[in-house]
């Protein structure tokens, strides 16, 4: 197919990349691994006059612990995020969702940044992201800003960077070892398939007790969702019938699922009641030594 003509920079800084964005304006797009603007471009649903490579940017693709908080560069795959050690170690629900995008070569080569700047719903990381609860850095020509991830999804394909900046780094704090959590992928048919319920589930248990809860999810709304009235409706309580009965209830009322091909909103509607239950009767039952549990991938029979 041939694609319209365009100018490619290869940025050597952050700074040249958000020069170029400002010289180009609306005419530019920010490239990292490519797995979304090429497709984009091949079905001419986007036509950049420029497009802005981040690859030589020294960096960016570097994951550290830095005190409580994991910091990963936005140009870390997907592939690195849920293979290195201290992702593992110190936020493993991450990684958990991070290994569920789409195929091993997507995952590759599809950056953490990319993913979140393309702002989809469907996606498995956002969802981890929130739970775990942090920001992503941003860089634009007036300076740096942080922006928590609960204010950084705004709608459909929608998100809070600006036209000119460029998203450098995604910060997460330190998952609490003794935490009990679960990733749960429902997808229709293959693992492959984008989820219609994304779940990510972060309990820390004190004695039987749910000290304090976090879930998130996507692929239900226009955006991935944290579910803050169901998560509350756990934090100080025991993790019994009740209280879960409780929790997926409000669920399924704080979000607004969206019809599309694949399903109607009041299905998912359904689908995010049950898997929040099913997921935290799982978790109840879980020895508090473990976090790990099962594969959290489930398909329909």
């Amino acid at each position: 197919m041939n694609l319209k003509p365009f100018e490619y920079v290869e940025a050597k800084s952050v700074e040249d990349a958000v020069e170029a964005l400002s010289a180009y304006g609306d005419g530019a797009r920010v490239i990292a691994g490519g797995t979304v603007v090429v497709p984009l471009m091949k079905m001419r649903m986007v036509q950049p006059e420029a497009l802005v490579s981040l690859s030589s940017v020294e960096g960016l693709a570097d994951v550290r612990l830095d005190g409580g908080t994991l910091v990963a560069g936005a140009l870390a795959t997907h592939r690195a995020v849920s293979i290195y050690g201290v992702v593992r170690e110190h936020a493993p629900l991450l990684p958990r969702a991070g290994g569920r995008v789409a195929s091993p070569a997507i995952r590759s080569m599809g950056t953490l940044g990319g993913n979140l700047c393309y702002g989809e719903s469907a996606s498995d990381p956002p969802s981890a992201l929130l739970a775990l609860g942090g920001s992503v850095r941003l860089r634009g020509p007036d300076g740096e800003r942080l922006v928590p991830f609960e204010d950084f999804f705004m709608g459909f394909y929608e998100t809070a960077i600006g036209p000119e900046e460029i998203l450098t780094h995604v910060e997460v704090r330190r998952q609490p070892p003794d935490a009990r959590w679960r990733y749960l992928k429902w997808t229709p048919r293959a693992r492959e398939d984008k989820p219609l319920v994304g779940l990510a589930v972060l309990l820390e248990m004190e004695d039987g007790t749910c000290r304090r809860a976090s879930m998130a999810v996507g692929g239900v709304a226009d955006r991935p969702v944290l579910l803050a009235r169901a998560s509350a409706a756990l934090s100080g309580r025991d993790l019994g019938e009740p209280s879960i009965a409780e929790a997926a209830e409000a669920a399924a009322a704080e979000v607004e699922p969206v019809d599309d091909l694949q399903t109607t909103a009041g299905y998912r509607r359904d689908m995010l009641r049950i898997w929040v239950a099913r997921t935290l009767r799982d978790l109840a039952a879980d020895p508090p030594s473990s976090g790990v549990g099962p594969t959290g991938e489930v398909r329909s029979a």
